[in-house]
């Protein structure tokens, strides 16, 4: 079967980061600029590392590390992040990681670490790290995961463990982190949030386990037929809180099963983007819906990357956009046809060059 990089017409791809499993996330830096606050070991933290901050000044198009975020311990890591700016522009990362085991010649992760918050206050080129994350009671060995978003007058960011999903607050800018409420527990998984110019938040939620049937509109069959593998994976489920984050309700499922985990952006105008990775067989790549209705309702989903190979290791999308109205999406990936080792890989593109249909059939213009 031949494979080709699949990208809306007319958008910019480009590889960066090799050898960095990285799991990205991107934040829009006050004077224009993209960071990348990536995991710099090609493996899934079977190794110490650390958090590094990569920097793109023109748009996306180039790339290049910065600076290094966090210095584990010697037998450690540091791999799994939220991240941010504070009201002051300064920018925050929470990142947590593993104890790291050997035995029998291999190395296997331990237990989950505390979570560091860093702070910067020179667009990333020096780091002040402070140990006063508190976990939540039902969580506390909780991870990082998502932005760190503005709330009126604190920061707020998802953790998460097993146990489900969370919200941490901060008042002082990022440096301490006190538990705030509970997104959802039990089915809850990586979760991201975004406070809505509107004042509503929103929580994309990767859930443990899929729904019982898939939806026959999508075929969900690898090369043998197979259907009940892909049907117990986790999707996507959209959270919303109309009281600043205290509680929180269940809405629609964004996704099909195997699609995780999801980040979401409120555009200029208002739009609300949802990007999130896809290891369905058919559309293994980062799949996009969009809502014009703070998340009622959602267009069909369209592809932003696709057709990398079988059994590769991808997806964890973030995006930003730019002053322009371009958006940059970046995903990382273990092999495609184009860089067949772990790498970050990052589309330019904008809704222009997608098809955007609601579910009716209107076109969303």
């Amino acid at each position: 079967m031949p494979y080709q990089l699949v990208i809306p017409e007319g958008a910019y791809h480009t590889v960066t980061a090799p050898d960095h499993c990285a799991w990205p996330n991107l934040t829009l830096l006050p004077g224009g600029e993209i960071g990348a606050v990536i995991f710099n070991q090609p493996n899934h933290g079977d190794a110490e590392g650390d958090v590094e901050l990569w920097v793109s000044a023109d748009g996306g198009y180039t790339w290049a590390m910065r600076s290094l975020v966090t210095a584990h311990a010697p037998g450690t890591n540091r791999m799994n992040v939220a991240a941010g700016l504070n009201r002051q522009g300064d920018i925050v990362v929470l990142a947590s990681g593993w104890s790291l085991i050997r035995e029998d010649g291999r190395i296997r992760l331990g237990e989950v670490l505390p979570a560091w918050a860093c702070i910067s206050s020179d667009g990333g080129h020096t780091w002040e790290v402070s140990e006063d994350v508190q976990s939540p009671p039902a969580s506390p060995d909780a991870v990082p995961f998502g932005d760190v978003v503005i709330a009126g007058d604190c920061l707020a960011v998802s953790v998460y463990r097993a146990s489900g999903s969370h919200v941490l607050r901060s008042a002082d800018g990022g440096r301490s982190w006190r538990y705030g409420s509970d997104i959802g527990l039990g089915n809850h998984l990586e979760t991201d949030l975004l406070v809505t110019t509107e004042g509503h938040w929103l929580a994309a939620v990767r859930t443990a386990r899929g729904e019982t049937t898939a939806p026959r509109a999508v075929r969900l069959t690898d090369s043998g037929g197979n259907w009940a593998g892909w049907q117990e994976k986790g999707a996507i489920l959209l959270c919303r809180s109309d009281d600043g984050g205290a509680t929180w309700e269940e809405g629609p499922r964004l996704s099909l099963p195997g699609q995780i985990p999801a980040h979401l952006l409120q555009l200029a105008d208002g739009t609300i983007l949802v990007t999130y990775g896809s290891r369905i067989p058919e559309f293994r790549g980062v799949m996009g819906r969009i809502s014009r209705d703070g998340g009622d309702s959602w267009s069909l989903p369209f592809r932003v990357v696709g057709d990398f190979l079988p059994q590769s290791d991808h997806g964890y999308p973030s995006t930003v956009q730019l002053e322009g109205g371009d958006l940059v999406t970046a995903y990382y990936c273990s092999k495609s046809p184009w860089y067949q080792r772990y790498h970050m890989g990052v589309v330019r593109w904008n809704l222009d060059m997608v098809q955007l249909f609601m579910p009716d059939g209107t076109v969303a213009r």
